[in-house]
């Protein structure tokens, strides 16, 4: 499978902060959906118990890391809050033309038939307090999604299990046929809040973080906060899927 023109370039080994832990991301969903029915895709972040030396050579470490998790899955529905070059992206390859010469002119456009497909659907913000004071939020208590934190050891994995398509929504356009492929992938993300330690270290810190208000945003870091390496997950596989 070629690789999806993208707007943006995805993030790579190069974007890599040293100092900061290395984490990698797969991306899996099933070859073939049905028009209408419920499917999603499954992500999984893995703590490789690598950290990137000033160098550019990586050491192996044995410490766990504590990190947001919410931030990840977030990003499928941004609402535009996504930095430029961060998050997943769906693509759509359009059923095939139905006559001979029209398909013979689309080989030989190849990849350019890939269209980017906006991905959002309209979720109701009502009781959101947007300029409420900003929460102290402890990292061992998962009271709220926007509150998930998790704590991996080297070789572990986080895996998220994220619906793109419901029985009443869909991030698929509304125009989708049978026949029509897409191509989802992950450019990448740069951490909002992350640490070395687990979950019982930092019970026994009684670590808290920053939220705004209305939570679904980017931890407000405290300056003791701004010295860590800043922690960046590079792009992923895309995976390909096809309308049936």
């Amino acid at each position: 499978m070629g690789t999806t023109h993208h707007a943006v370039t995805p993030f790579g080994p190069e974007d890599l902060t040293p100092g900061a832990p290395i984490l990698t991301v797969q991306l899996e969903a099933p070859e073939a959906i049905p028009l209408r029915a419920k499917f999603g895709v499954t992500i999984k972040v893995t703590y490789t118990g690598e950290v990137l030396a000033e160098d550019g050579t990586k050491t192996t470490t044995d410490r766990p890391i504590i990190f947001r998790s919410w931030l990840i899955p977030s990003m499928i529905d941004p609402l535009g809050n996504n930095p430029p070059r961060e998050g997943f992206w769906l693509f759509r390859r359009r059923a095939s033309p139905n006559t001979e010469d029209d398909r013979n002119s689309a080989l030989r456009q190849r990849d350019e038939l890939w269209e980017a497909c906006d991905m959002y659907i309209e979720a109701c913000a009502a009781g959101v307090d947007w300029d409420g004071p900003d929460m102290e939020v402890p990292v061992t208590k998962h009271e709220y999604l926007t509150r998930d934190f998790t704590s991996l050891r080297p070789g572990e994995t986080k895996t998220y299990h994220e619906t793109l398509q419901w029985e009443s929504e869909t991030y698929l356009p509304d125009d989708t046929v049978p026949g029509d492929r897409f191509r989802f992938s992950f450019t990448g993300a740069t951490m909002d809040w992350w640490n070395w330690g687990g979950y019982e270290e930092h019970e026994k810190a009684q670590t808290t973080v920053m939220l705004p208000s209305w939570e679904c945003g980017r931890v407000i870091l405290r300056e003791n906060e701004k010295n860590m390496p800043t922690l960046v997950i590079p792009g992923a596989n895309e995976i390909e899927f096809v309308i049936v």
